[in-house]
């Protein structure tokens, strides 16, 4: 499902997570691999307990179906997740979108975003990857392993920056007042520092 966008919105940075993400699939299936070979070594020995050599091959049945299986849930799945995620930066809002489906879309507009953090280790470049902070009214909202994640924090001001200011306008009647009119409310005054 492609992304949907407003009128006059574009996209100003499409991305997905660093590579540096899939280490921890990496080491999992390193782990299984190593793992399974030294229990599969074990079972095909020849000098084994009678017991356990008798039932050997639905040892190693279950053996080679645990395998797949784990291999599916630790390794394969997150790489899928992986290359199934994207992050965008568009003129009017920040959208994380994970699959096909409009459910795993969530979009933050740039309205509502108080301030942008850029979150790296100590003594990384400007270059490296991190976590991109969003500090929204009542939370922040984190999008971890983003490339490059200062440039990105600086998109992301400009594209803030960037956005239409609206005139301001009278709180009671709605009404935009010139600034040479006289006001319309009989008591209008200043408030003091003891109000």
């Amino acid at each position: 499902m492609k992304l949907i966008l407003e009128k006059r919105e574009r996209v100003i940075v499409k991305t997905r997570a660093h590579p540096r993400a899939l280490r921890g699939p990496l080491l999992r299936l390193l782990l299984l691999l190593m793992g399974t070979a030294y229990l599969a070594g074990l079972l095909i020995r020849t000098d084994l307990p009678t017991w356990i050599a008798d039932t050997s091959p639905l040892l190693l049945a279950l053996l080679a179906v645990t395998f797949i299986v784990l291999l599916f849930i630790w390794c394969l799945r997150p790489v899928a997740r992986w290359s199934g995620t994207w992050t965008y930066l568009t003129t009017e809002r920040i959208i994380t979108k994970r699959g096909r489906s409009a459910a795993g879309q969530r979009s933050i507009g740039l309205y509502s975003i108080q301030d942008v953090l850029a979150l790296t280790r100590q003594r990384a470049g400007q270059g490296a990857p991190g976590t991109l902070q969003l500090v929204l009214a009542e939370q922040r909202i984190s999008i971890r392993h983003v490339p490059a994640v200062q440039r990105m924090r600086e998109l992301s001001i400009h594209a803030i920056a960037a956005l239409p200011h609206f005139p301001r306008v009278d709180s009671v009647n709605m009404e935009e007042r010139a600034e040479d009119e006289p006001s319309t409310h009989p008591q209008q005054r200043d408030w003091t520092e003891h109000e």
